[in-house]
């Protein structure tokens, strides 16, 4: 967060165009550093325990929640690009964030974990199909 303000800050008084490249080069190893540490976490022992956590979360976040942005973008006759990337993005799998909130509330980051490393897997064929009900409905 003071990484945030010091940039909205600072960029009003110092031109970082020099430094572009730099960030740019940054910026692109953050996803894949993310999903390297989500994978050496993941644990599969006693997962099967977990199935009903898990199966609610990705029902939810893969199925539901963009069943409802498209009913609301329907109900609303929102159309185009706009409503596609929108439900699209409803669509993704369970990110990193979960986990670091999981971890500092001291909550079960062993199911985190699991439902990220999870839901990236499912969500392959999921987003697939949300794109094809998309493309068919808007």
């Amino acid at each position: 967060m003071v990484g945030c303000i010091a940039a909205l800050i600072l960029s009003q008084f110092i031109d970082f165009t020099l430094a572009e490249p730099f960030f740019d080069k940054l910026a692109a190893t953050v996803s894949p550093l993310a999903l390297f540490s989500v994978g050496l976490q993941l644990k599969f022992n006693g997962w099967k325990k977990l199935i009903p956590q898990m199966s609610t979360s990705m029902l939810y976040k893969l199925i539901l929640a963009p069943a409802m942005v498209l009913a609301l973008a329907i109900v609303l006759g929102v159309k185009g690009d706009v409503a596609k990337i929108t439900i699209f993005e409803a669509a993704m799998p369970t990110v990193v964030t979960s986990s670091i909130i999981a971890e500092q509330f001291r909550l079960n980051t062993k199911l985190t974990n699991l439902i990220i490393g999870v839901s990236i897997i499912m969500g392959f064929f999921t987003s697939a199909v949300w794109y094809t009900i998309i493309d068919l409905i808007l």
